[in-house]
């Protein structure tokens, strides 16, 4: 017998490590009632934060940059070797 630690989230188990299962075996699902939601309200502030300052800047004009310049010469794979 075996345990491996995780999360279920949507129906899907995540373990907290790397493992290795077999493709079919007989398994045991025990999970703990209580539902992880640290910090919920912190990620739900930084959220709203973020989607402010992109709505905020939704009509920002974007300044034109300089292209860039490598000076070198383009190399053609499809001429080699004929």
């Amino acid at each position: 017998m075996r345990a491996v630690s995780g999360y279920l989230e949507n129906g899907r188990f995540t373990p907290h490590e790397v493992i290795k299962l077999p493709r079919r075996v007989q398994a045991v699902l025990v999970f703990n009632d209580a539902t992880i939601d640290e910090n919920k309200t912190e990620r739900m502030a930084w959220l709203s934060k973020f989607h402010a300052s992109v709505v905020d800047a939704a009509d920002e004009e974007m300044p034109d940059f300089q292209r860039m310049q490598f000076n070198r010469e383009l190399i053609d794979f499809f001429n080699e070797g004929r």
